[in-house]
């Protein structure tokens, strides 16, 4: 062999072998420890062993958050797995094979992704989630809608697409020393269904991330808006997804197309609930119309409960010795749940003098019936939510008061 020859076959020799390795299986979201229980899983399609030494995986929190040591070398058809530090032991199952490498690595559970790179090269990668929040080059396509606690993405397809090349399901983690007598096979069923269909509807919220599900707090008083994200699809040309709208009830909120290609589309917009609406799970349903149909797809949430009232925090009197004066409290329920309204009072003062608390009597019916405030809390009614109570206060006065100003509080409780 001449010196050229020689130089030529070194330097293809050394090239290094990206095309068919790629990220076989994701487990981001574990169910016992999101703290040691996160891993990928490589596979090598090619006919030869690759060395991926050195190769690393790039994540939302990281731009190198694992890198493979040396003598890191996939067999022909053979896969690699990388997890966390101490998967071997917090593994959800232990039928599940221990890791070939162990790293911290952060897999966020919503609007992410992992890279796989070596040297400058993305080799493959994979997201989860709602694209507008996922960094370029952490997803291929479009992002795979994302799976349920406990469950990973798991390549069925090479297309570049994660939403067509991934489904989720309970992970399988191939055994790097698989057992002769068991055999994995994979199955693929092919749909096709030229309507169109709302692929996911996710609310870009959530008030209480450490409980289940999607938790929305209401505002006392007021209302509460929240941001929907609509995935929608048409095989045929998205330009025929007319327009897309929220429903929560009788509820109807539009949405807005913010992003298309030939075969998805997506919408964005606000939804809103009134603070006085039950504390329960309630449905959100996403409806697209093309071509004079309708197509839908839901989802559910909890509103949960919040308790406040309101009333003026002042109640001036104006009379003469020996009258009586009245002035009206509006007392108001700002939140979603019924409460027990109750009232007290204290005696009025101006230093040595008082008007004593047995002179103030209170009515929620024009004094048709009236009770004489006390010292401890009295019931008055149970106030629904959402609505108002006038409570009437009356001050009566001896004919031998003295003048001043005398000062004392009235109480409300809704507890």
């Amino acid at each position: 062999m001449n010196k050229k020859l020689l130089l030529l076959t070194l330097i293809l020799f050394c090239q290094p072998v990206f095309a068919e390795v790629m990220i076989w299986e994701v487990l981001y979201n574990p169910i016992n420890s999101e703290n040691g229980g996160e891993a990928v899983l490589l596979y090598n399609n090619d006919s030869e062993a690759v060395d991926v030494s050195g190769w690393f995986l790039a994540t939302e929190s990281s731009s190198i958050d694992a890198t493979l040591p040396p003598n890191s070398i996939i067999s022909s058809g053979g896969y690699l797995l990388i997890a966390d530090n101490g998967f071997s032991l917090d593994k959800d199952y232990t039928s599940w094979p221990d890791a070939h490498y162990e790293e911290a690595i952060t897999l966020a559970n919503t609007d992410a992704g992992v890279a796989l790179v070596g040297g400058n090269t993305t080799i493959d990668a994979v997201g989860w989630g709602n694209i507008l929040n996922i960094d370029e080059g952490l997803y291929e396509g479009t992002p795979h809608t994302s799976v349920n606690e406990g469950q990973s993405l798991r390549r069925i397809h090479d297309s570049n697409d994660n939403s067509m090349d991934f489904v989720g399901g309970s992970p399988i983690f191939y055994n790097p020393d698989p057992d002769p007598l068991e055999l994995i096979i994979d199955v693929e069923v092919n749909i096709t269904n030229n309507n169109p269909e709302v692929l996911s509807i996710e609310i870009l919220s959530d008030d209480n991330s450490s409980k289940p599900g999607v938790q929305i707090e209401p505002v006392a008083g007021s209302e509460k808006k929240f941001e929907v994200l609509v995935e929608a699809y048409d095989k045929d040309n998205s330009s025929e997804l007319e327009s897309a709208k929220a429903v929560i009830g009788s509820n109807e909120f539009n949405l807005v197309k913010i992003s298309s290609n030939e075969t998805h589309a997506f919408f964005r917009g606000n939804v809103s609930m009134e603070y006085y609406e039950e504390a329960r799970n309630y449905t959100l349903q996403a409806v697209i119309t093309s071509n004079g149909q309708e197509f839908s797809k839901s989802t559910e949430f909890e509103y949960n409960s919040v308790e406040a009232i309101s009333a003026e925090t002042n109640l001036g009197f104006k009379l003469a010795a020996g009258n009586s004066s009245v002035q009206t409290l509006t007392v108001r329920n700002l939140g979603n749940k019924d409460i027990s309204l109750k009232v007290k009072g204290t005696n009025l003062v101006n230093g040595d003098k008082s008007i004593t608390i047995d002179s103030i009597e209170y009515s929620t019916d024009n004094f048709e019936t009236s009770k004489t405030l006390t010292a401890v809390y009295q019931q008055v009614t149970t106030l629904t939510r959402g609505e108002n109570l006038e409570i009437d206060f009356k001050v009566t006065t001896n004919d031998d008061q003295k003048s001043g100003s005398y000062k004392g509080q009235i109480r409300i409780s809704g507890k």
